[in-house]
């Protein structure tokens, strides 16, 4: 009998050893973020314990930061309902509700949550304090409080340091956070979080070589935890080391080749400017996940940076049409279809998705410009002008803002304005040709009969800044040049100067009528 009893006992002990384990293994998933594969595991154990609130619980965690929020809250709301003794789902509801904004509910659910362990249980205090730290409203004194008191329950639990670091991390007090970080280190050498989170301050402090040296020390304790990747191409990009933010972003998705790695990697690609590469990936990630909104984001920027306008279009169309309150729209989705929009020759519509974007970023008033080119496209020239001025009272004008400003004053028949405009070109960049060609073309218009010649120097001006190997894209530039200089060499009464002129007309158009009439005169051949 005795025997039997010792069996059952081994057994159960067994059992419940084995389900440890599997929950374990589990959340070291979501840890890795393997969410895909956690998620199948979290099914199977609540197939097993369907009123075990912690499996709920932790199964909502893995969805919440995978941020299908939806999922989580079921997850949750069902932990409750089938143990409404157990803490955690509270916890979780508190949590969705706090990132929410809703923190009158979220407290009175972090109060149940804390009565329920009756302050005996210190995951419970950590899991409150961690969403106190990690959502955009925070409150990192009750973080601390509460941290403290999980410490005094636990105080060789490594993840309590690893959370009390984040609460100095998000006080911009990086030697205290360190300090956290390096005792969770000191309890567990194998804590990879620990190493990383080291990195992550040294990354907030623009330390990108200090930041990759401590994450090649994650990668060294375990070369399987893909955050690590993950994070070394973020810091590349930031760094713009884009060979090396590809090559970290393709080793994350070797060890997590989920839908979502898949999707996150060609977002990791369009960062790195390798944009085909990333149209590629964002349809294969399409494959397994169709109703991922933001792959529609990746193809869209891509696609306008590969000049396919049309596809680039559709697919910024279908972004904002499939796009929850969930969606984190940022203002390049606005940018970007905005520029889309200018492409496709919608620049009304265009107008007023920049807008968008500059609600969205008041301070990047670059984007006057874009709307400024769209106004000169529309043939609104007023506006384009004063779009412009509002970009150049804020931020040092360059030669492209003079250009821009001094064509809207040139169309609109502002030619005074328009060549103090291209004269500035010429002041910042003497050597580019293009200020002198519109100043000669603004002269030319405010001298009509050409009594002043004013354009002439502009023109000699803009002939000599030509290049050889530039000749042919600026030929119809270099022809109303040469045959401006021709005629005033004609109406000088320098007929062979003249000449030289209409043959080089002759040399770029042999049709051209002027040229032609000029050379064949009889004036034109007594010059050799």
């Amino acid at each position: 009998m005795n025997r039997i009893k010792l069996s059952i006992v081994a057994l159960v002990l067994t059992s419940s050893g084995m389900f440890a384990q599997t929950i374990s293994d589990a959340i070291k998933l979501t840890t890795n973020e393997q969410f895909e594969k956690a998620d199948a595991m979290f099914t199977t154990l609540i197939q097993g314990q369907p009123n075990n609130g912690e499996y709920l619980f932790y199964a909502g965690e893995n969805q919440f930061k995978n941020e299908q929020f939806e999922k989580a809250k079921q997850h949750y709301q069902k932990a409750v309902e089938v143990n409404p003794t157990n803490a955690f789902g509270y916890v979780g509801l508190g949590k969705l509700e706090w990132f929410s904004g809703k923190q009158t509910e979220a407290k009175a659910n972090f109060f149940k949550a804390q009565t329920l362990a009756a302050g005996k249980n210190a995951t419970v205090l950590m899991k409150i304090a961690e969403a106190y730290t990690q959502a955009e409203t925070k409150n990192l004194a009750e973080a601390t409080t509460l941290l403290g008191q999980a410490t005094k329950l636990e105080p060789k639990n490594p993840e309590v340091y690893i959370l009390m670091g984040d609460v100095y991390l998000e006080q911009n007090d990086g030697t205290n956070a360190v300090n956290n970080y390096e005792k969770a280190g000191a309890l567990d050498p194998k804590s990879v979080r620990a190493i990383l989170r080291q990195g992550q301050v040294w990354n907030r402090a623009k330390n990108y070589t200090l930041a990759i040296e401590t994450y090649k020390k994650a990668k060294n304790v375990d070369s399987t935890f893909a955050p690590a990747y993950r994070e070394m191409a973020e810091i590349y990009l930031r760094a713009g080391q884009f060979g090396n933010a590809a090559y970290n972003a393709k080793r994350y998705l070797d060890l997590n080749n989920d839908c979502v790695a898949r999707g996150r990697y060609a977002g990791i690609l369009y960062e790195a400017k390798n944009y085909k590469e990333s149209i590629v990936a964002a349809q294969e990630a399409q494959q397994c996940d169709a109703n991922n909104v933001y792959l529609l984001r990746y193809l869209a920027f891509s696609q306008f940076e590969t000049a396919d306008f049309v596809n680039g279009l559709a697919n910024s169309d279908a972004f904002f049409a499939k796009a929850t309150p969930d969606t984190k729209i940022v203002p390049k989705d606005y940018e970007y279809r905005a520029k889309l929009l200018s492409k496709n020759n919608k620049d009304s519509l265009a107008i007023i998705e920049y807008k968008k974007a500059m609600e969205l970023q008041p301070d990047k008033v670059e984007l006057n410009g874009d709307i400024a080119n769209a106004y000169i496209k529309l043939k609104k020239y007023n506006e384009a002008i004063e779009a412009y001025k509002v970009k150049m009272a804020k931020v040092k004008p360059n030669a492209n803002d003079y250009f821009g400003i001094g064509r809207a004053y040139y169309y609109n028949k502002d030619f005074i304005n328009a060549d103090s405009a291209f004269a500035k070109i010429i002041l910042v960049q003497p050597e580019l040709p293009l200020g002198h060609l519109w100043r000669a073309k603004s002269n030319t218009q405010l001298d009509p009969k050409n009594e002043k010649w004013s354009a002439k120097a502009f023109y000699e001006a803009y002939i000599s800044k030509i290049k050889p190997e530039e000749v042919e894209k600026n030929k119809k530039d270099l022809i109303d040049a040469y045959t401006y200089m021709g005629v005033y060499y004609m109406n000088n009464k320098d007929v062979c100067t003249a000449k030289t002129y209409f043959k080089k007309v002759a040399e770029l158009d042999a049709a051209n009528k002027n040229a032609k009439a000029f050379l064949d005169s009889a004036e034109a051949k007594k010059c050799q």
